[in-house]
């Protein structure tokens, strides 16, 4: 592979890799939004108009997520580049989305998680309790991703750079 050959394949490895975490920030917050749509209204700062959890889940989950995607993946394709042989993007295509789709389940387990545990809390039960339980899901839920994040790209990593073939998909 040429260096116009790595350096397409290095520019593929980053597009996809915004382009999944930006997905990955869109489903996670279709999610929250619709939880406590007031996480995203109230607690962030103002960027649109709208207060639609699905306005907030679109804007915010790109916002929050592309810059992490292009982090990823210029981590994934330095790793890809270092290899002696180093991997189409095709073939770390289904490693990113597998981490992707782990992270996604792994953050509604800790939602839910969360919501039951406070739900347990030996507290008076208000006319607030169920707003502050609902928010305070949602902002446990979003305190974790960029550490889960962080943990999925290493271990992409680390499998493209042990991963042994590159004509054989991982």
């Amino acid at each position: 592979m040429g260096k116009v050959g790595k350096l397409r394949t290095a520019a593929q490895i980053v597009v996809e890799c915004i382009l999944l975490a930006c997905v990955l920030g869109i489903a996670l917050d279709m999610v929250t939004a619709h939880v406590a749509v007031e996480y995203f209204t109230v607690y962030h700062p103002k960027v649109v108009e709208s207060t639609s959890p699905i306005v907030m889940a679109l804007v915010w989950g790109v916002g929050a997520a592309w810059w992490f995607g292009a982090i990823a993946g210029g981590v994934l394709a330095l790793v890809n580049a270092r290899r002696t042989a180093p991997l189409a993007a095709a073939a770390i295509r289904p490693l990113m989305a597998r981490a992707c789709v782990l992270l996604w389940a792994t953050m509604m387990l800790i939602l839910a998680g969360a919501y039951a545990l406070i739900g347990l809390a030996p507290i008076k039960r208000g006319p607030e309790f169920d707003f502050n339980r609902r928010l305070m899901s949602v902002a446990i839920t979003h305190a974790t991703e960029y550490v889960l994040g962080t943990i999925a790209m290493v271990v992409v990593a680390v499998l493209v750079w042990r991963f042994r073939s590159p004509e054989v998909e991982p």
